[in-house]
């Protein structure tokens, strides 16, 4: 693409120095540009040869390419950067937020595991209770018996 790019531009400087070169004698004609506003005196310019002045409209006309491209790229490099800041800001809360959810993760299993583990104890305690006044009830002699 780089080989193609120059290509174009030696083929354009090429018919551009054949056009110079074929129009000599009418691009050499002397012209007086003339600026008329109706707040200012009319000022008028020395003469200028023809050439003169596609030349100059030329490069005022390149420069203003490159002024509005520099500003897109800076535009455009200026939202980039906005926006890395953003998602890296973005990926730091996340991590946060997963460091916090792991912890509550950890904190909540060992709650569950301490909850379960009172659970089943609190479930065998009434089972060893009631299992433990039946065997004194069978060997306690009842006292209105005797």
């Amino acid at each position: 693409m780089r080989y193609v790019k120059v290509l174009l531009l030696v083929v354009l400087i090429f018919f551009s120095l054949v056009f110079f070169f074929q129009n000599q004698a009418p691009l050499s004609t002397a012209m007086t540009l003339k600026l008329n506003l109706f707040f200012v005196p009319e000022m008028t310019s020395i003469p200028l040869p023809f050439y003169f002045i596609v030349i100059v409209a030329f490069f005022v006309g390149a420069l203003l390419a490159v002024a509005l491209l520099v500003w897109d790229k800076m535009h455009l490099t200026a939202r980039y950067m906005k926006t890395k800041w953003r998602v890296s800001s973005l990926e730091r809360e996340v991590a946060k937020l997963k460091k916090n959810l792991d912890g509550e993760t950890a904190r909540g299993n060992f709650l569950r595991k301490v909850s379960q583990e009172k659970a089943q104890a609190i479930e065998a305690a009434p089972a060893k209770e009631k299992a433990a006044p039946a065997a004194e009830e069978v060997a306690a002699p009842d006292p209105d018996k005797a």
